[in-house]
C-alpha cells in the first residue's frame, strides 16, 4: 500500500489560506461600455457585514443625479456634465429589472421630473459566504461632438444593509461603497472604518471614435470622473426604515 505524504503544518496553513474565500468590494459586472449603447448590467455584492457576519437585507444604490462632481483628468474646470455628453438626459438612463433572487422587494428612486436615478432593494437575505448580483439596465449616453472626452468614469453609491437598528451607521450593520466627498454618510461612517468609504464601485462609458471623433486641437483628450455629490449621496441615499 502506498503511503500519501504527509502535510506540514506550514504547508497545511498555506493550503487553508489559498481555499479561504476573499472579502471583495462591491462592483459593477461589466466596467465598460461605449456610448449610444444599452444592455443588462449587475452590481455585484462580495460579502454580508464584516464585524458581525450578519446577511445583507437591504441595498440602496444611488446613480450621480442633478449636480455631479465632474473632475476632468487634465485638471481643467467642467462647470456642467452637458458639455460632455450634449443633450444627453444623464438620470433617467438606468432602469431596474425585476429580479426577487436576493431583494423581494424593489423599487425605482425618481428625481423632480420623474427620471430614475437609482433604485433599492429589500426584504432580502444574502448569505454571508455567498456573492450576489443586482441586475439593472443602463443606456450609455453619447459624447457631444465638440467635446475633447474620450471616457465617462461613473462612481455610483452604494449601501448594503444588514441591520436596521439604531444607530443605522455602525460598523457590522452597513457597508457603504460611496465616495468620501463629506456627504453625512461619509463623515459618520469614516470614524467608524465602516467597509467601503472611498471605495465606490466604477464603470466607464467610452467614446466611439470611429463614428465620434475628437474634434481637431484635442490631442488625446481627457476623461472625465462623474460622481455623486455629497449632496446627492445625503438626499437619496437613505431609503425607509433607514438612514442617517
Amino acid at each position: 500500500m502506498m503511503l500519501l505524504p504527509k502535510l506540514s503544518a506550514c504547508g497545511l496553513a498555506v493550503g487553508l489560506v489559498l481555499a479561504a474565500p476573499a472579502f471583495a468590494h462591491d462592483e459593477i459586472l461589466i466596467k465598460a461600455v461605449v456610448e449610444n449603447t444599452g444592455g443588462d448590467n449587475a452590481i455585484t455584492i462580495g460579502h454580508g457585514c464584516e464585524d458581525t457576519h450578519l446577511p445583507i437585507r437591504a441595498q440602496s444604490v444611488v446613480f450621480p443625479t442633478k449636480n455631479p462632481e465632474l473632475i476632468a483628468s487634465d485638471g481643467h474646470t467642467i462647470t456642467d456634465l452637458s458639455e460632455i455628453i450634449g443633450p444627453s438626459v444623464y438620470a433617467g438612463q438606468v432602469d431596474t429589472i425585476q429580479d426577487r433572487n436576493i431583494f423581494n422587494k424593489q423599487h425605482e428612486k425618481h428625481d423632480k421630473l420623474g427620471n430614475a436615478i437609482g433604485f433599492y432593494g429589500m426584504d432580502g437575505r444574502l448569505g454571508t459566504t455567498l456573492q450576489g448580483r443586482v441586475p439593472f439596465q443602463f443606456t450609455a449616453p453619447g459624447f457631444a461632438a465638440t467635446s475633447c472626452a474620450t471616457a465617462l468614469k461613473i462612481e455610483v453609491a452604494i449601501a448594503d444593509i444588514c441591520d436596521f437598528t439604531a444607530p443605522t451607521i455602525q460598523a457590522g450593520k452597513v457597508n457603504l461603497w460611496i465616495p468620501d466627498n463629506d456627504s453625512q454618510y461619509a463623515n459618520l461612517g469614516g470614524p467608524q472604518n465602516i467597509d467601503g468609504i472611498g471605495e465606490p464601485p466604477i464603470f466607464q462609458v467610452t467614446r466611439n471614435l470611429t463614428t465620434n471623433p475628437l474634434p481637431n486641437g484635442c490631442g488625446a483628450g481627457f476623461t472625465v470622473t462623474v460622481r455623486p455629490s455629497a449632496a446627492d449621496v445625503d438626499a437619496h441615499l437613505g431609503i425607509p426604515g433607514w438612514h442617517y
